[in-house]
């Protein structure tokens, strides 16, 4: 029974260590993201179109992880929103790629890269 009281109150201590880590895992996934933009940007141009599907694939699945963030840990609705929408982008890389659609994955890929201050302006850093 006194064994309770000690694991709820490591348990309230590392809770803000929770939400540390939260945030810094926001902002691993802003660079990553930042730098898979500009690969794929680079990998499209280059006419590396497998590697830019990879690196589009990448990008769905770090915006996922973003809109999973603003829908539980950091509630915002319109983040939910930008990352949602440049995820559709993301993934439209792909399919406009297995179609060899080369310019409309270089449109979806040049909306992520503008779309990426929508976002930053309000929420990084964090308030």
């Amino acid at each position: 029974m006194k064994r309770a009281p000690r694991l709820i109150a490591i348990a309230l201590l590392g809770a803000p260590l929770c939400q540390a880590a939260t945030k810094l895992d926001l902002g691993i996934w802003m660079r990553a993201i930042d730098h898979k933009s500009v690969s794929v940007q680079k990998a499209l141009a280059a006419g590396r179109n497998d590697e830019a599907a990879a690196d589009a694939q990448t990008l769905q699945k770090l915006y996922a992880d973003l809109t999973a963030f603003f829908e539980k840990d950091y509630p915002a609705a319109d983040a939910v929103g930008f990352s949602r929408d440049s995820e559709r982008q993301a993934a439209a890389i792909t399919t406009a790629l297995a179609a060899g659609d080369v310019t409309a994955a270089r449109g979806a890929a040049r909306a992520i890269a503008l779309a990426c201050n929508d976002c930053h302006d309000p929420y990084k850093p964090l308030p």
